[in-house]
C-alpha cells in the first residue's frame, strides 16, 4: 500500500461516507496518476507490436511481394522482438518500474547469477500483461476522450456536425451530452485504477524471486551474518588484549614512576608499542570493512591498502608485549611448525593465544603463562594456554563477570569455523586453567 493510499480522505473518514470515499479514491489518488503513466507506456509498446504485426500482415496479402524473403524478414522479426522478455536487464527494469510506479515492494534480484528458465517465463508473462493492459487503457484514453471532447463541441453549439448524424441523439437534449461527456473522461481514471490492481496482484507472482534466488539471498545474508561475526572477533581480541596489557602497563607504571623510574619509563614505552600494535590491527580490520562496502571493479579504484593479518610468526612480538607486564611468558614451540601451517590456520591459532592469554593477565595477573604450540595427534595442530590458578585468582567464569563469554565464544568459533575443536576450563586437577585448541592441517588451504 502506498502514502497516497494508506492516506484517509476527508470523505472517508466521515461517518457513513467511508465508501464513497473509496469509490472517489482513483479520481483524487497520485497513485493513479503514476500508474496510468506505467500503462501508457506500455500500451505504447503494444502499439509498436501492433504496427509491426499489421505491417507483415499488408506484405503477405499484396501479391507483388516476395515470399521468401518476407517470411524470413518476419522470422527474424519475430525473434527480435520476442527476445528482450527473457532478458535479465528487462526484468530488473521491470522491477524497478514496478516498484515506483505500482507501489509493489518487489525484492530486488540480489547476486549475479542468471535467472532460472522460469523466472524468465514469468517476466516474460508480466510482460505480455503490462503491454496488453496498458493497450486496453490506451485504447479507452484514445476512444473516451476525443468521445467526450465531441460530446461537449456538439452540446454547446461549437462544432455539431458528428453528433447531427446521430438520429438517437436527436431526442435528447443538450445537457445529457454534458453528462455523458463527464462519464466518458470519468471511466479513464478507473479504467487505470483497475488495470493498477490487476498489475499489483500479479507483480510479485510473475516477477517476485524464485526458489533458487531465495536460496541465494539467504545464503549472501549467511555470509553476510559470518563476515560480520569474523569482523566482531577480530575487533574483540585484538583490541581487547591491546586494552588488557596497556591497563596492566599503566599501573605498573604508576606504582613505579616514584621509586624506579627506570621502570616505569619502560612500562610507558611498552604501552606505546601496544598502542602502535593495536592501530596496525585496527588498520587491518578497517581494511576489511572498506574493501567489503566497496569492492574494486575493473579500472575503478584500487582497493583500499590493510595491514596484513597476524599469524604464528607474530607469537613472540605477542609474547613480549605480555612480558612487558611483568609476567612470565614461556613458550614451547614443536619443530618446523610454522613453516608447515596453512596461512589460515596460522591466522586463528594466533587468535585463539592472543584471546587466551588476554583472559590469562586479567583474570590472573602476576601468574606464570605456558604458551605451546606443537603438532598432536593424527596431524593436527596443538595450541595450549595454561596459567596457575592460585589463590589470588580472580577468575569466575571463562570471561570474568559481565563480558557474557564473548572471548571464549570467539575462540569456539575460530576454532569450529575450520573444523577444530577449543576447551577451555579447570584441569584436572584444578591447579591451571587451560585452553586447548585443535585444528587439522589435512587438506587445509593456505
Amino acid at each position: 500500500m502506498t502514502p497516497d493510499d494508506a492516506r484517509p480522505t476527508r470523505a472517508a473518514t466521515a461517518p457513513g461516507r467511508g465508501g464513497w470515499g473509496r469509490v472517489v479514491a482513483p479520481l483524487r489518488s497520485a497513485a493513479t496518476v503514476r500508474a496510468g503513466v506505467y500503462l501508457v507506456v506500455g500500451g505504447v509498446v503494444a502499439g509498436a507490436y501492433v504496427t509491426l504485426v499489421a505491417g507483415f500482415v499488408q506484405m503477405f496479402a499484396s501479391l507483388q511481394t516476395p515470399r521468401v524473403a518476407t517470411l524470413v524478414l518476419a522470422l527474424v522479426s519475430a525473434v527480435l522482438v520476442s527476445t528482450p522478455p527473457f532478458l535479465a536487464p528487462v526484468r530488473a527494469l521491470e522491477i524497478a518500474a514496478v516498484r515506483t510506479f505500482l507501489d509493489v515492494d518487489v525484492p530486488v534480484p540480489a547476486g549475479d547469477s542468471p535467472p532460472g528458465a522460469a523466472t524468465r517465463w514469468r517476466a516474460a508473462a508480466w510482460y505480455g500483461l503490462h503491454l496488453a493492459l496498458g493497450a486496453a487503457v490506451l485504447v479507452v484514453v484514445l476512444f473516451l476522450v476525443p468521445v467526450a471532447t465531441q460530446l461537449v463541441l456538439s452540446a454547446t453549439g461549437v462544432e455539431p456536425v458528428l453528433l447531427t448524424d446521430w438520429r438517437p441523439w436527436e431526442a435528447l437534449p443538450a445537457w445529457t451530452w454534458l453528462v455523458t461527456a463527464a462519464l466518458a473522461l470519468l471511466a479513464v481514471p478507473y479504467a487505470v485504477a483497475l488495470a493498477r490492481a490487476v498489475l499489483r496482484q500479479a507483480a510479485l507472482p510473475l516477477l517476485g524471486p524464485d526458489q533458487t534466488e531465495r536460496i541465494a539471498e539467504l545464503e549472501a545474508a549467511a555470509d553476510r551474518s559470518a563476515e560480520r561475526g569474523r569482523l566482531a572477533r577480530e575487533l574483540h581480541d585484538s583490541v581487547g588484549h591491546a586494552l588488557t596489557v596497556t591497563t596492566l602497563q599503566a599501573a605498573a607504571a604508576a606504582r613505579l614512576l616514584d621509586s624506579d623510574p627506570a621502570a616505569a619509563r619502560a612500562a610507558l614505552a611498552a604501552i606505546e608499542e601496544t598502542g602502535r600494535t593495536a592501530m596496525a590491527d585496527l588498520d587491518h580490520v578497517l581494511g576489511l570493512l572498506r574493501a567489503e562496502a566497496s569492492p574494486a571493479v575493473a579500472g575503478g579504484p584500487r582497493a583500499p591498502v590493510r595491514s596484513p593479518a597476524r599469524t604464528l610468526a607474530d607469537l613472540d612480538a605477542l609474547l613480549d608485549d605480555a612480558r612487558r607486564t611483568g609476567v612470565d611468558v614461556r613458550l614451547a614451540q614443536g619443530d618446523a611448525v610454522l613453516p608447515d601451517v596453512p596461512r589460515a590456520v596460522s591466522q586463528e591459532a594466533y587468535r585463539v593465544v592472543q584471546e587466551a592469554l588476554t583472559n590469562a593477565l586479567r583474570h590472573a595477573p602476576g601468574e606464570p603463562v605456558a604458551v605451546a604450540v606443537a603438532r598432536g595427534p593424527g596431524g593436527a595442530l596443538a595450541v595450549e594456554v595454561r596459567n596457575p590458578l592460585g589463590p589470588g585468582t580472580r577468575r569466575r567464569a571463562p570471561d570474568g563477570p559481565g563480558r557474557a563469554g564473548r572471548g571464549l565464544a570467539g575462540m569456539r568459533e575460530r576454532a569450529h569455523l575450520l573444523r577444530g575443536e577449543l576447551s577451555a576450563g579447570p584441569a584436572p586437577d584444578g591447579g591451571a586453567w587451560v585452553v586447548r585448541a585443535t585444528f587439522p592441517l589435512a587438506g587445509s588451504g593456505g
